[in-house]
Formats: C-alpha cells, structure tokens, sequence
C-alpha cells in the first residue's frame, strides 16, 4: 500500500523577476513502512520537496496524495519533520519539549505514558528535567526526534537532521533511527546530501538533481549494514557517478 503518491509536481521561485525551477515534473510514491532516502547536492530541491510534502510551501503544479485524495487541513495530522536543527524551545525541559505536541489534545497520564515511552526509548529519561542549553547536540536532536515521535505521525520527514553532528554521534543517530524505523512501522523520508548515510539507512535511494529525479535505487541490503561491503561500495560508485555527471 502507498503512503503517499506525488504526481507531476513542479515548483517555481520568482528571484527578482527571474523564474527559478526549484522541482520539475517530480513523481515519486513511498511505500507504507517504508524507509526512503532522498540524496543530491546542495540546491537540488531537497528541502523544497519536504516543505511541500508536510505544507509549509505550496506547489505550483502537481498534487500530493496520502494512500488517497486528502483535506489539507488532514496533512498535519499526517506528517511530523524533523529538521536539521533541534528547534527546541530553551525555556522548556527535555520533557516539556517532548511533550509539548500533546498538551492540548491528551489528559495528562496519557501524555506522561507517551512522553515517558519515548524518553526510554531515545536514553533520555536520565536527562527529563535537562534544558536544551544542558545537553549536547546530539542528544538536543534526539529530543527533537522524540518530540515528533510523540506526536505520532504516519509519515515523518527528516531533513538533514545528522549534518551539525560529528562522525560518532552521526553513526550512532543513524542506529538509533533504524530501531525507531523497525519498532514502531513508521514510514520515514530521510533527505540528506551525504551518499553512503542514504544508502546505511534507506530501503531505496532516491537521487535528485536540479529539481529532478535521476533515478530510484533499491537497497536490498539488511540492517546494519557495512559500508565496506561490495554491494554497498557498489551502490555508494553508481550514485556518485550519477551525481558527478550533471
């Protein structure tokens, strides 16, 4: 079953009076419980194409299924984003950021046992009563996770949520969103500009570049993969040959 089918999308910038195609003619459908990785260069549309997906742009042509035709009101109970920064409020705890989606909509032992399920699952219940500016970015971007985790979304969009982190943060971020993918059934789309972090933790690759898609690449691999294997070597040379010739 497809969670969500874009057909046809296009969209444009007017610069000071010059047009510029940020998509064009995009046609994309992920999966239900599917994990998607959605690599290019800088300026691609990568970004673009995650704000119209959740709404915070609008297309200039084309549409944006669900599974089915939806209300637009529908879209935000749909999606949750993740961006690459924690966008944490500092004057709210760990937990108060977690659970500050839930507030108007839950009583409280609801959204104490939600809160509370996730900050186990992320290793932060130790840091609960921790404000943003007491923890390290890692874990300020595991919160942030957290928060969109609590608010339960069917389709949560990643945008280069890892690209601040160092190499051993980034690396264990990756697991801990391959468990959060395997337990709890999300569909994720996950943008980055990074090649091998598209293909240790997506199910198909998409390449995109100048507003357009290149192509779809399965990834047959299981988790956790080694990036020294062939097969992943393999991958990592037909993205990057594919880049490198536009």
């Amino acid at each position: 079953m497809e969670a969500l089918i874009i057909r046809n999308l296009s969209k444009n910038f007017n610069i000071k009076g010059r047009e510029v195609k940020a998509l064009n003619n995009v046609n994309l459908s992920i999966k239900e419980g599917s994990f998607t990785s959605i690599v290019g260069k800088s300026g691609c549309g990568k970004t673009t194409l995650l704000k119209i997906i959740c709404g915070l742009e609008q297309q200039t042509e084309g549409e944006i299924n669900f599974g089915q035709t939806i209300r637009e009101l529908d879209r935000a109970k749909r999606v949750g984003i993740v961006f690459q920064e924690p966008r944490l409020m500092p004057w709210l705890t760990v937990e108060q950021n977690m659970a500050f989606p839930l507030t108007k909509n839950r009583d409280k032992e609801e959204v104490y046992y939600i809160v509370h399920k996730y900050l186990d699952m992320l290793g932060l219940e130790s840091f609960k009563d921790a404000y943003p500016a007491q923890i390290s970015g890692g874990m300020a971007q595991r919160v942030a996770l957290g928060r969109t985790l609590c608010y339960d979304p069917e389709v949560i969009l990643m945008d280069e949520p890892l690209g601040a982190l160092d190499a051993f943060n980034r690396r264990k971020l990756q697991n801990e969103f391959i468990n959060i993918f395997r337990e709890n059934n999300k569909t994720i789309i996950f943008v980055t500009h990074d090649v091998e972090e598209a293909i240790y933790l997506g199910q198909k690759v998409v390449v995109l570049d100048k507003g357009s898609i290149l192509s779809e690449i399965p990834v047959s691999l299981g988790y956790y993969r080694d990036a020294a294997s062939l097969e992943f070597i393999r991958l990592r040379e037909q993205i990057m040959d594919q880049l490198l010739s536009t």
